[in-house]
């Protein structure tokens, strides 16, 4: 191509064409490009320019590129450098990227990266500067470098509070249990060293007292993800058995998920929660002594009015067998008040039996009537056919007792208490509502208040062991916790309604079982068993019941020794001549020689001695124990003649 000739149309097109490619390229490039003269003016400003510094295109050209780019104490470096570039035609500005800092048009300094390339052209030396906005990128670094310091912050944090938590934390597989980690007090509360669990199952290390426990807890955490609190019983190293509190959660380490499970020991703290328990129930026997003397005054007086007519021959005819039923049914009453208060004051395992509910409760309305005194007024609902309950029935009164105990304290100026029974049977919207809730058919018993209610950020916090809104010395904050645990033991949970200043309900559910309980009636005594001239030896230290015990067993066909010691009883027998068939002895005499050493030297001397023990005490305490957890032949006073004659005859009978 001819340089010097002119250009042809088409020649002048194409070029005009590569201009405008360039025009194009040159303002939708990521980078600023400014170009600027060898006097250091800007001579382009592209639209990139323009969004990175805030000048517009028409602000700056013709200006010195140092006043509007460059920072006030990188201007003198930048002339200098500019003349000894023109001077010698080196200087450091190349065409690699260097990060330095350019102003903005307010005045801040902003993070660049920039390349200026020298151009010749036909006027001289122009300069090219390519520069890209590092803010972003700055802000990026800054994040991550503070999300790593925080990361490893984090991790520092976890680590301490993985060593220092004074709760058992275990890392294990999810699938079969295997340990991945545990801190020291999962080590010392299982009496395990690291290198003794690492590696292993809990399978293999017989963590689990029940085998079933784990893979139903694994069954709810597929399930839900998480699950917190539940209560299950551990085996230590040593083979003690401990309860605690587990909660597990899904975590992944490595990409593999595994549990976090944490422990939290309660086996101490259901020890005293158990030692407050009895002190709370002994202090309700406090609260009902005036009750219970001002009932079994009219108990007695009932027995004592109509025996002294009977003995003075006031009445006759018909009036002596009314007379009679009265004395007899004072005397039950007196033994089932007496049996309410032992069940409240011992100290005692689960006994469950088949119950009719309303029973349980018709037998604690006038108990709880003195209780609540004279401004509370108690009202029983029960529920006709109500189905069987099965479970204890202390527990149950006590339940009773601590709701009825909790509803007259929040009705000091008196009201009104409700107590009902009802057949519910809940399906999936109450346990919506309530996740301890499940399925099927349930007796409810419902305790309502008309008292002062409780308040809503109070409520959740009801059931918690030693919480109590009560004043210093007023009450345990043992009362409501030990009707959850009860509760929860019969398979059963809590709802409660409460508004404040309208009262309070409180709905019990029990399951319910096969069996419908009947009408609410006194039991018909059936014909006692006769004997067949067997020898009985009664040892009794009280003498009333010792000749009544006699009568009864001698008017049915029985010889019958008595004696009113352990010592005594001994010389009765060596003064016999006849073969002694039974020993009914009490379990606690006067002289100190009890009724179950009685009965070892009695079976020395004569193989094959049936015993029977009787006894006033609550079945949880000294001799008793061993008696009644053994199912030995015994007999709790007070006992109606008709008991004590199936007795006997079925311990000779065996």
């Amino acid at each position: 191509m001819n340089h010097d000739a002119p250009l042809t149309p088409g020649e002048l097109e194409l070029l005009r064409q590569d201009l405008e490619r360039f025009r194009a390229t040159l303002e939708n490039a990521l980078d600023a490009v400014v170009t600027m003269s060898a006097e250091g003016s800007v001579t382009g400003w592209n639209a990139q320019a323009e969004r990175i510094f805030g000048w517009k295109r028409e602000e700056v050209m013709g200006k010195k590129m140092s006043e509007v780019l460059i920072p006030p104490n990188y201007r003198r470096a930048h002339e200098d450098g500019l003349k000894r570039f023109l001077a010698s035609g080196q200087a450091r500005m190349t065409n690699q990227r260097v990060e330095t800092t350019g102003l903005h048009r307010d005045g801040r300094e902003i993070p660049i990266e920039l390349a200026v390339i020298p151009v010749r052209i036909a006027q001289g030396i122009s300069f090219s500067a390519f520069i890209r906005d590092l803010t972003a990128v700055k802000q990026s670094q800054r994040a991550m470098a503070t999300l790593e310091e925080q990361l490893r912050l984090s991790e520092q944090r976890f680590s301490k509070a993985f060593r220092a938590s004074p709760l058992g934390i275990l890392f294990s597989t999810l699938e079969d249990g295997r340990v991945i980690d545990a801190n020291d007090a999962f080590l010392k509360i299982f009496g395990y060293s690291r290198q003794e669990v690492i590696g292993r199952t809990s399978a293999e290390l017989g963590m689990w007292a029940d085998p079933e426990d784990r893979p139903r807890l694994l069954r709810q955490l597929l399930k839900h993800g998480a699950i917190h609190n539940v209560e299950s019983a551990f085996r230590m190293k040593s083979g003690e058995l401990r309860r605690a509190l587990a909660s597990v959660e899904i975590v992944e380490l490595s990409g593999e998920r595994c549990a976090l499970i944490l422990f939290n020991d309660i086996s101490e703290r259901r020890r005293l929660e158990e030692q407050l328990r009895q002190f709370q129930k002994m202090e309700s026997i406090g609260q009902l002594a005036a009750g219970v003397a001002h009932d079994f005054n009219n108990i007695l007086a009932v027995i004592q009015g109509h025996a002294d007519m009977l003995l003075s021959g006031m009445v006759d005819g018909s009036d002596v067998e009314e007379s009679l039923k009265q004395i007899a049914g004072a005397a039950r009453r007196g033994g089932n008040l007496t049996r309410q208060l032992l069940a409240f004051s011992r100290k005692q395992e689960m006994q469950p039996q088949d119950m009719n509910l309303n029973e349980v409760v018709g037998g604690m309305t006038k108990m709880l009537g003195r209780l609540l005194g004279a401004n509370v007024a108690l009202q029983f609902v029960p529920a006709p056919g109500l189905p069987a309950v099965h479970g204890d029935v202390g527990m149950i009164e006590q339940v009773l007792l601590n709701l009825a105990v909790n509803a007259r304290d929040a009705m000091p100026r008196g009201g009104k208490l409700v107590v009902t029974t009802a057949v519910r049977t809940t399906g999936d919207t109450q346990m919506e509502r309530n996740p301890e809730a499940r399925a099927g058919q349930f007796v409810r018993l419902s305790v309502s208040d008309t008292g002062c209610g409780i308040a809503p950020e109070v409520l959740p916090r009801i059931f918690e062991p030693f919480f109590t809104t009560k004043e210093v010395g007023k009450g345990t904050g043992l009362g409501l916790a030990t009707v959850y645990g009860i509760v929860k033991q019969h398979q059963g949970w809590i709802e409660v309604e409460s508004e404040a200043g309208r009262g309070t309900t409180f709905n019990v559910f029990l399951p319910a079982g096969s069996r419908t309980t009947g009408p609410l009636s006194a039991p018909v005594p059936s014909r006692a068993a006769r004997g067949h001239g067997e020898t009985i030896l009664i040892a009794e230290d009280e003498p009333a019941l010792r000749r009544l015990a006699a009568r009864v067993l001698r008017d049915l066909g029985y010889e019958v020794l008595e004696a009113g010691s352990g010592a005594e009883a001994i010389q009765v027998w060596e003064q016999q001549t006849r073969k002694v068939d039974l020993l009914l002895t009490d379990l606690v005499m006067p002289d100190g020689f009890t009724g179950r050493e009685l009965a070892k030297k009695l079976e020395a001397r004569q193989t094959g001695l049936k015993v029977i023990y009787t006894s006033g005490y609550s079945p949880e305490m000294g001799e008793t124990v061993f008696v009644f957890r053994e199912g030995i032949n015994s007999l709790q006073k007070p006992y109606q003649p008709q008991t004590l004659a199936k007795a006997v005859r079925d311990c000779l009978d065996a």
